[in-house]
């Protein structure tokens, strides 16, 4: 006891003298915690790259950030491509109900702001004297990182929403007065950042998923012919194109993982999980949104944290065939039939409208869009006798309900799943990285550009190359137009490129959903869903001045 007596006391001798040495009580009260910033915490190359992997995360949530449908509306939910078929009322089935409390567009909008967020930071600290480079080139490469995604943001918020603020710099302090630029300025600031990326990022990196200078030009491509540029946006798409900003090809023969199987082919092996990287032999890769997965099936480190650790592009792209008891199937997914849910479906443009006479188009054969399904077990009639026997095709007209063709058999993309899963578990065994950005979109990007110019014969021969490689007939230049480009995207990027970007930036969304979207989509949409609905939250928070909805939306 006298051990501890002892300690007690020398422990209130040393209290007492700390608070006799501070002037005053307020002193000894007083913290003096210096702030972390730009200026203190980003301090060597290293720290700088563990700051701009939060980007690359952002990008992994266009991707998986739900179940259901929302993961499905950046790649056009609601639109000429597809739509929910299990609800009518729901958001963008009904377009009227969208508006600024829509967290579909209204987390687009937080993404992006959070993009440009790191950004700025990270193009302030490479100001930093203090911070020591190994060469003014990496110093350039790693700014050049941060402005590409700063490009890549506002290009996505311009958009979607028109004109939106600019932000250039971090916000050190409390700001509510934030007002509108013109979408033209958002444009332009997007551009000045896509060419100082395309000027300073690497040709090439050994870090799958990290951009490179061929993603910088691509979107730079797309912001020139938004600028009205043309003649810009040629010469982004043309470097990326004709080697310039690196080694890319069209993928034109079997690569990859299951490449040994000739029931397939060099279409199929581009969704084939492992094939989507450049450091895995495909040229045809621009950018990735990575989401590989250890030998054991397991996200790797960088996946999307919390109790969605996958993408579910399976789940919420493919039909339920294995769940109809009606086609002889038990309601158990299995390794050949994946784990589809049916949560978005294909229109009817997008499955069949896009194909008539294809011909030999690879794009739409068996391998990579399934349309043939067959009987699960024996189908007996009321008197026991066996109607159809098991393995035998399903006809069309033993589908006689809206649930048979809405849900349980509608052609299956096989770029959405596969036959062989992950551990031949189903349930989460289709993992693959995610292309952002593919080559095919570049050309037709250049193509778009070109029959802005009054140049329909080039615009016809960049499309060609991209349908040569599926074998399809080439397009004659008198029948390419808007329409045609959109189609032969919908045909080689559908589910993949940003599609309701790409109507909202042609100002096409009313338009193509009226001619092509569901029925309750094209009843529902008016002339002002062109443009994305501003968040009421930030409407709200703006308290220092006014931040305008666009028109229409309440």
């Amino acid at each position: 006891m006298k051990k501890y007596k002892n300690i007690i006391l020398a422990s209130v001798g040393l209290v007492l003298l700390t608070i006799s040495s501070c002037k005053n009580d307020r002193d000894f009260l007083e913290e003096n915690q210096k702030a972390l910033d730009e200026s203190n915490s980003l301090l060597n190359p290293a720290q700088f790259s563990v700051m701009s992997a939060s980007m690359y995360h952002y990008v992994q949530l266009f991707y998986c950030s739900a179940d259901q449908t929302k993961d499905a509306w950046i790649l056009g939910l609601g639109t000429d491509v597809f739509f929910d078929p299990r609800d009518a009322t729901s958001k963008y089935n009904n377009w009227s109900i969208v508006n600024g409390t829509d967290n579909f567009s209204g987390d687009w909008w937080s993404w992006q702001y959070t993009l440009i967020k790191v950004a700025n930071t990270l193009i302030a600290g490479a100001a930093n004297p203090a911070v020591v480079w190994p060469s003014e080139t990496a110093k350039n490469a790693a700014i050049a990182e941060a402005r590409y995604f700063r490009g890549f943001a506002y290009r996505n918020l311009a958009n979607a929403f028109g004109g939106v603020p600019i932000v250039d710099a971090p916000v050190t302090e409390a700001k509510v007065d934030y007002v509108r630029n013109t979408r033209e300025e958002v444009y332009s600031f997007a551009k000045a950042d896509l060419t100082y990326a395309a000027a300073n990022l690497p040709l090439t990196t050994t870090q799958p998923g990290r951009v490179v200078r061929a993603a910088a030009d691509h979107i730079l491509a797309e912001v020139n012919i938004s600028l009205k540029d043309y003649d810009g946006a040629i010469a982004a798409a043309t470097r990326v194109i004709d080697g310039t900003d690196g080694n890319y090809a069209l993928v034109k023969a079997r690569f990859g993982a299951r490449a040994a199987e000739a029931d397939k082919n060099y279409y199929y092996d581009l969704f084939v999980m492992g094939n989507q990287n450049t450091q895995a032999g495909n040229n045809e890769s621009i950018w990735n949104a990575q989401f590989a997965v250890t030998a054991t099936g397991g996200p790797v480190l960088g996946g999307v944290p919390g109790t969605i650790t996958r993408p579910l592009i399976e789940r919420m792209m493919w039909c339920q065939y294995w769940g109809a008891a009606k086609l002889g199937y038990p309601g158990t997914p299995t390794d050949s039939s994946g784990r589809g849910v049916g949560f978005v479906r294909p229109t009817n443009y997008a499955n069949y409208n896009i194909w008539k006479n294809s011909g030999a188009d690879m794009r739409n054969n068996e391998v990579n869009i399934k349309r043939k399904y067959y009987f699960g077990a024996d189908i007996k009639d009321a008197n026991g006798v066996v109607i159809f026997k098991k393995k035998d095709l399903i006809p069309k007209s033993y589908l006689t309900t809206r649930e048979d063709t809405m849900l349980f058999v509608y052609p299956n993309w096989a770029k959405f799943g596969t036959d062989k899963h992950i551990n031949a578990v189903p349930d989460n065994g289709y993992v693959r990285n995610f292309y952002v950005i593919r080559l095919p979109e570049t050309y037709f990007l250049r193509a778009e550009a070109y029959l802005n110019k009054g140049r329909s014969d080039l615009a016809a021969n960049d499309l060609n190359i991209v349908r040569g490689r599926a074998n399809a007939t080439p397009v004659a230049a008198g029948d390419v137009n808007m329409d045609y480009i959109l189609d032969e995207r919908a045909r080689e990027l559908f589910g993949e490129e940003f599609r309701m970007l790409t109507l909202t930036r042609l100002g096409l969304v009313y338009d193509r959903t009226k001619r092509f979207g569901s029925p309750e989509s094209a009843a529902s949409v008016q002339q002002f869903n062109n443009l994305m609905p501003i968040p009421q939250t930030a409407i709200d928070r703006n308290v220092g001045a006014t931040l305008a909805q666009n028109p229409g939306y309440n």
